[in-house]
């Protein structure tokens, strides 16, 4: 039955029964029901005639859709010995040059950007950042590495109209008037296009590489399988890697939902202009993006990476052409680290890869991000911690530095806590003093080496990083890079308190907006405050009453050593009590049926004669005995970071 018919019958019904409530049909004498006390109250009423059925009150919701990518075990292992062949072949190439005497850094330069451009996006997208680190690398490698920011090896266009023709549903001649057939553009990710839309706006027009998603998940597996042999012959700390595994995953997929980007970039450039307009974004043509597509306005200007090569190879000519746009490198570092201040401490997310091949530089020091493939958010302690981290570094305070350092870590493990400190020290102590010296390279003055080598202490020692510290301490390296190398003379410490000194004039103003509001007393939202205020200070109560009554002496960590120490004991006893029964069984069924009695003591002389079983019997028992040591190694109680 279709569902006009439904409904038609459904309202003869009602119809039906309306009449039949209201009508007023006279009883015969002789069939009256006796009289009850309720008979003049029972009477039928009118009801309202019902517009649609009750089906029609469902809707199909669209549900949120997931893009999973599953590569297969060949294609993985493909990738695994992809990655080996590479480093084969750059090894393997620097060292024929040196034998015939054509080993130089522009060779070994160009060859590790190959080297890192075959082994595919992965390595690309480490590529991109190592680009950055001249006070990693030598200058000729920045400028190789740098060639893939944004001039990798594009894929062919039409497999860009087949991918924007699916993904829009129409072909592109009903989108564009002009489509561009060469990138401008060419990333590990994606590809972008210019093109003038039917309105006549021009556009850049962004398309995900085919198969990048699985080739970047095979890539995942792949490191996947070899941290955990790394961790099977303790090379690496067992169950060391399991969050270093998420956090890649994270940042590495996180770029293929152009949807999401879109949505970034829209926020980002709304809230910054309404804020001060020193940076902006692209505008967003949300009815032509998708997961696969995204378009935008069209940014032109300056690539930051062609101002900081000029300002590195102090390029007169160059600079002179920059100065005709009005743009001026020593303004656009201060603009840049104004605008990470406030994304870090009050926007609602920050970009996490400003590389300078993501920023674009206008007439009169207009900045313009793009690709907001990678953001982060800070929670209230980080931020809390990063404020209070440049307000000790401008005073030069060096200890409680390294304390607000620690606290980015987070909740810590079992670690020497002294030694850690100890170290910290050093590297701020050498940071504050380059800071105030006249000949201090530029390097030794950005945090990007400060960080570098709070890095080497983590690993050293143990200190755990979250994904959250990770991301943000990433963009605040690539900004902080950018930043120094525009003005080599720039102090980050005075730089932060012209922030502090911009921001305080802000919050004065909303903290006077607030009080103008509260003139006749508190708000409503103020009386609320007070309860949740009074009941957090109950419950503070309970939970001072709570940890008084808990004893000091905590025995957690020696039970679990000894209890890690007692079950690798009793898994090993266990093993081999299996291989005990077995021979005994095997024996048993030997000597009933068959009448022959197993010679272990001959066959054990004999095994134990192998030369491979005594060393296998030798790697196992060094792997069990180094998991022991690891594990006990560790110090005994969680310490007090605020002594």
């Amino acid at each position: 039955m279709n569902r006009q018919r439904a409904q038609e019958i459904e309202q003869a019904t009602n119809e039906g029964v309306d009449r039949w409530l209201t009508r007023q049909t006279p009883i015969p004498p002789d069939t009256a029901p006796e009289e009850t006390p309720n008979s003049g109250v029972l009477h039928g009423m009118p009801r309202r005639r019902l517009g649609q059925g009750i089906e029609s009150a469902h809707v199909a919701l669209p549900m949120a859709h997931q893009t999973v990518f599953t590569p297969g075990l060949a294609y993985t292992i493909s990738r695994l010995f992809m990655w080996l062949w590479a480093c084969f072949r750059f090894l393997g190439g620097n060292a024929f040059d040196s034998l015939i005497g054509r080993s130089t850094e522009a060779r070994r330069a160009a060859r590790l950007r190959r080297a890192f451009e075959a082994a595919g996006p992965s390595f690309v997208k480490l590529a991109q950042q190592l680009s950055l680190r001249a006070d990693l690398l030598p200058y000729a490698y920045c400028v190789e590495l740098g060639k893939l920011l944004d001039r990798a090896e594009p894929f062919p266009t039409d497999q860009a109209i087949k991918i924007i023709e699916r993904s829009l549903g129409r072909s592109i001649s009903t989108i564009f008037e002009t489509f561009d057939p060469v990138p401008i553009g060419s990333a590990s990710l994606a590809c972008v296009f210019q093109a003038v839309l039917k309105s006549g706006e021009r556009v850049a027009v962004k398309v995900r590489r085919p198969s990048v998603g699985v080739t970047l998940t095979a890539d995942l597996r792949a490191l996947d399988w070899i941290l955990l042999f790394g961790e099977a012959l303790t090379f690496i700390r067992p169950g060391s890697t399991r969050r270093l595994k998420q956090d890649l995953e994270r940042i590495l997929t996180v770029e293929l939902n152009f949807r999401n980007e879109a949505r970034f970039t829209d926020i980002f450039r709304r809230s910054s202009e309404a804020v001060d307009g020193e940076m902006t974004a692209p505008r967003i043509h949300f009815e032509y993006s998708t997961e696969e597509v995204m378009v935008s306005e069209f940014v032109s200007g300056v690539w930051m990476w062609e101002i900081m090569a000029a300002v590195d190879a102090n390029d007169q000519a160059s600079l002179d052409r920059l100065r005709e746009l009005d743009i001026e490198p020593k303004t656009l570092a201060r603009k840049l680290i104004r605008s990470a201040h406030r994304q870090l401490l009050e926007s609602l997310f920050y970009h996490a890869d400003p590389h300078p091949a993501n920023i674009v530089v206008g007439r009169g020091n207009r900045l313009c991000i793009i690709d907001f493939g990678s953001i982060g958010r800070l929670s209230p302690r980080t931020r809390n911690s990063w404020r209070e981290l440049h307000y000790h570094m401008a005073r030069g305070d060096v200890e409680r530095m390294v304390r607000c350092t620690i606290n980015f870590s987070g909740s810590l493990p079992p670690v020497d806590i002294e030694r850690i400190i100890s170290s910290l020290e050093t590297i701020y102590a050498d940071w504050i003093y380059a800071m105030n010296s006249a000949d201090a390279e530029w390097w030794e003055r950005s945090t990007a080496q400060t960080m570098l080598r709070f890095f080497a202490v983590a690993r050293e020692h143990g200190l755990p990083a979250t994904m959250e510290t990770i991301q943000f301490l990433r963009a605040t390296l690539l900004y902080d890079t950018i930043i120094a190398r525009l003005d080599r003379d720039i102090n980050v410490a005075e730089e932060w308190q012209k922030y502090a000194k911009s921001a305080g004039k802000e919050a004065r103003a909303r903290m006077k907006k607030r009080i103008r509001k509260r003139r006749n007393g508190p708000t409503t939202a103020d009386y609320l405050r007070f309860e949740q205020l009074a009941d957090t200070f109950t419950q503070f109560l309970f939970n001072w009453q709570r940890q008084v009554e808990v004893p000091v002496v905590h025995y957690k960590n020696i039970v679990g050593k000894i209890a890690y120490a007692v079950s690798l004991l009793l898994r090993l006893v266990g093993v081999i009590l299996i291989f005990v029964a077995i021979g005994g069984f095997v024996h048993v069924v030997a000597n009933r049926l068959f009448n022959y009695s197993i010679p272990w003591t001959r066959m054990i002389e004999i095994l134990t004669s192998i030369g491979w079983l005594q060393v296998g019997a030798l790697v196992v028992g060094l792997l069990l005995i180094r998991r022991l040591v690891i594990r006990m190694s560790q110090p005994d109680t969680k310490p007090d970071v605020e002594r």
